[in-house]
């Protein structure tokens, strides 16, 4: 594994940064291939969406170069991009003229089997639920707990696993964004109250028209997705796997799955998955 903490080789980073006393940090897992980030445009947005929140300074250009420079030789890999709010001292209040602390590491490309993208994947329902925080709705911020603590109720055989909200709604996945398909229209759940907006969900949303799909932003129970025609998740290094599987509902139609992650191989939005 490769690091690079401000630019520079490293592997230690201060026990006073902010990210790691508070969780005062975005992240973006991006996947890299022939050399290239992908969807890297739309990472940087959300890296400065996040910033701008937790008021954390980022210089895009510095971050461009050191990402070029960690990634000009890999041919398939997934690269963390962490921005803390760096030393500040002790307390809540943020620092008067904070300098933040650049995190980069190079990761080999999950080896994932091929059957995922073609066949699906079955999907479960976690038990923690997720809370209500709209100034925080939609970033990738370093606060994972939720996450981390869904992933450890994964039943076997599992591959994903749903989060709801307090109300029982359907938010995301524990890696992933969440979508359906009914009578031609895409739909996936609204994040204004919790979830992360995924670069790859933004993506899919924005090419859904090239297939006929009108995008609907609706609350979604785990009852609406049982009933869907087909149902998929997203992240910015899977792609898209379809479901095959949410509690005993078994789905057998992945056109559309199968069509946009076609659009997204040929588009260079994800390393082409090995069969």
């Amino acid at each position: 594994m490769t690091i690079l903490i401000n630019g520079k080789k490293n592997t230690q980073t201060s026990a006073l940064d902010r990210g790691l006393l508070y969780g005062q940090s975005v992240f973006e897992t991006i996947a890299i291939s022939e050399g290239r980030a992908c969807l890297l445009g739309l990472h940087i947005n959300r890296l400065r969406r996040g910033c701008g929140v937790l008021g954390i300074p980022m210089d895009t250009r510095i971050l461009l170069d050191e990402i070029e420079s960690i990634i000009s030789n890999q041919d398939k890999a997934v690269l963390r991009v962490t921005l803390s709010m760096g030393v500040g001292g002790r307390g809540y209040l943020n620092p008067r003229s904070p300098q933040s602390t650049r995190i980069l590491s190079l990761h080999d490309y999950p080896n994932h089997p091929s059957s995922n993208w073609l066949e699906g994947i079955t999907l479960g329902v976690a038990e923690i639920r997720l809370p209500h925080q709209p100034a925080l709705a939609g970033l990738k911020h370093g606060n994972r707990l939720e996450q981390v603590i869904a992933r450890s109720q994964w039943q076997p055989g599992w591959h994903e696993a749903l989060l709801l909200d307090q109300q029982g709604s359907v938010i995301e996945a524990t890696q992933s964004n969440v979508f359906m398909v009914n009578d031609g229209q895409l739909i996936t759940p609204s994040l204004d109250f919790a979830g992360v907006a995924g670069v790859a969900r933004e993506y899919l949303m924005s090419q859904a028209h090239k297939f006929g799909l009108s995008v609907k932003i609706m609350p979604l129970s785990t009852n609406l997705i049982e009933a869907a025609d087909e149902v998929f998740l997203s992240n910015s290094v899977i792609g898209l796997w379809p479901v095959k599987k949410l509690n005993t509902r078994l789905y057998t139609d992945h056109e559309i799955s199968h069509k946009l992650l076609k659009l997204m191989i040929k588009n260079e939005v994800i390393p082409h998955y090995k069969t």
